[in-house]
């Protein structure tokens, strides 16, 4: 059985649930909202490259990271792999638009270092919110974030020179930028690995 995570009132919540405060940035949830919500949510301990989505499958789960590094990416017919995302301690992975379609998730991920995950379960948590007005309001405001994320990226993509996309990445991951396979990066930035070296020695 997996793990499931402690029920955490609303006192000291930043340090005793990291999980309940990181969603509550969206917006508030009653004590008794939050036990019904902390039900469906299950701890997993993950390994450095364990797949936890391959693009075909059928996407249900968002993970929290409790400690760890995970990455989504596409991969094309010839195997090629485009970076979409690093997601950090405190943050979430998922593709919610593999989850809404509830099809063949177009979107892979991996976990790059052993960790802790938290793992919600979208079908039980989406269906949960037909009832809770609170919970509703907060994947309201969770799909709005990643809308404007998803906006910034693509303005980034396509009116940004590499070079200046590479000081933005290092701004956003400043503790990756050394730890990543540069080849990881390159994808991020939508550059190949020789381009990626000339930007980095020009930015020394």
């Amino acid at each position: 059985m997996p793990e499931r995570i402690s029920v955490v009132q609303r006192t000291d919540v930043k340090n005793t649930n990291p999980l309940r405060y990181s969603l509550e940035q969206f917006n508030p949830l009653p004590d008794e909202v939050w036990e019904e919500v902390a039900a469906l949510v299950s701890k997993r301990m993950v390994a450095a490259g364990e797949r936890l989505l391959d693009a075909g499958e059928r996407a249900t789960n968002i993970f929290f990271i409790h400690s760890g590094l995970l990455r989504e990416y596409y991969l094309d017919d010839a195997g090629r792999e485009s970076t979409r995302n690093f997601c950090v301690e405190g943050g979430f992975a998922g593709s919610l638009a593999d989850l809404i379609s509830r099809g063949k998730a177009m979107v892979s991920i991996e976990s790059l270092d052993a960790g802790e995950l938290w793992v919600l379960n979208w079908p039980a948590i989406d269906a949960l919110s037909e009832k809770r007005p609170a919970l509703m309001k907060l994947m309201r405001r969770f799909a709005e974030t990643l809308y404007m994320r998803k906006m910034m990226r693509e303005f980034e993509m396509l009116t940004l020179p590499a070079a200046e996309r590479y000081r933005r990445f290092v701004r956003d991951f400043p503790a990756l930028n050394q730890r990543l396979h540069r080849n990881m990066v390159a994808s991020y930035l939508g550059v190949t690995p020789v381009h990626l070296s000339r930007i980095c020695s020009a930015e020394k």
